[in-house]
């Protein structure tokens, strides 16, 4: 995929967030059911000082409000970051009990060099994988997220599931149909397979990007980067098989174990 599509596939999420966010927050409220079974992990990764969460896309700051709520919050040092000013300002109205907030507006696309440095014991990356154009990128951005770890930190990441689901097969929009009228189209030629557009809304709908990322082929990529793959399950929605979780450990951070 050239740099123009991969911009100009960033520029239809932008558009989107931009226009939907109000309605996007006021949907995102609650809590992911899969995110209990994160915790038992993040508890055996706990130790006496402080445990350093990044939460990539962390939108409105929910899975935040979900640690807080949770485990001992004054222990938690708690960094998001979105492309999305509105979802901060929302995340920041939280006001989070940790021992430390920071929030960060960064585009992961555009400047994936402003994710901060860490090391973090826990990173977050849920429903952020779909949204990333071109397969370098997302390589790219795993790694990445693999070398601020901490040594045993845990990455953990959802992929959203939405091919396997009619009710989402059912709406998606043609390339050819949204070029017809699209002020910036798109060569369906730099296109990769699974790369999707899906509306949000009835009437008039809003149009974002997804790309579909099947569970054979983010195990294969996780493996080809250097991650271990620690657990895997469904999880969320309907019928509780929405998104599928990865929790794993980079391969270069991991800890060495100790003689005696």
């Amino acid at each position: 995929m050239d740099e123009r599509t991969v911009h100009s596939l960033n520029a239809i999420n932008r558009s989107f967030y931009g226009e939907t966010a109000d309605d996007f927050d006021a949907s995102r409220s609650e809590p992911w059911p899969g995110w209990t079974r994160l915790l038992p992990l993040v508890e055996q990764r706990r130790t006496t000082g402080a445990f350093q969460v990044l939460d990539v896309g962390c939108g409105n700051g929910r899975f935040g409000a979900f640690l807080a709520d949770r485990l001992v919050p004054g222990e938690l040092r708690y960094t998001g970051v979105d492309s999305s000013e509105f979802l901060l300002a929302r995340a920041r109205a939280r006001a989070l009990p940790f021992a430390a907030v920071e929030l960060v507006c960064a585009d992961l696309v555009e400047a994936r060099e402003r994710l901060p440095a860490g090391p973090y014991s826990l990173i977050a990356l849920f429903g952020v994988l779909h949204h990333i154009p071109g397969l370098a990128r997302r390589r790219a951005l795993l790694r990445s997220l693999g070398e601020r770890l901490t040594p045993g930190g845990l990455l953990v990441l959802t992929c959203w599931q939405f091919e396997a689901f009619s009710r989402f097969r059912d709406k998606l929009i043609p390339w050819q149909d949204y070029n017809r009228t699209a002020r910036d189209p798109i060569d369906v030629e730099q296109l990769e397979p699974g790369d999707h557009l899906l509306p949000w809304g009835d009437s008039d709908p809003a149009v974002r990007y997804c790309h579909f990322t099947s569970e054979d082929d983010i195990r294969q990529l996780l493996s080809d980067l250097s991650f271990d793959l620690v657990s895997s399950y469904a999880a969320d929605g309907r019928e509780g098989n929405l998104n599928r979780y990865f929790i794993c450990r980079f391969r270069n951070t991991q800890e060495v174990p100790k003689k005696g």
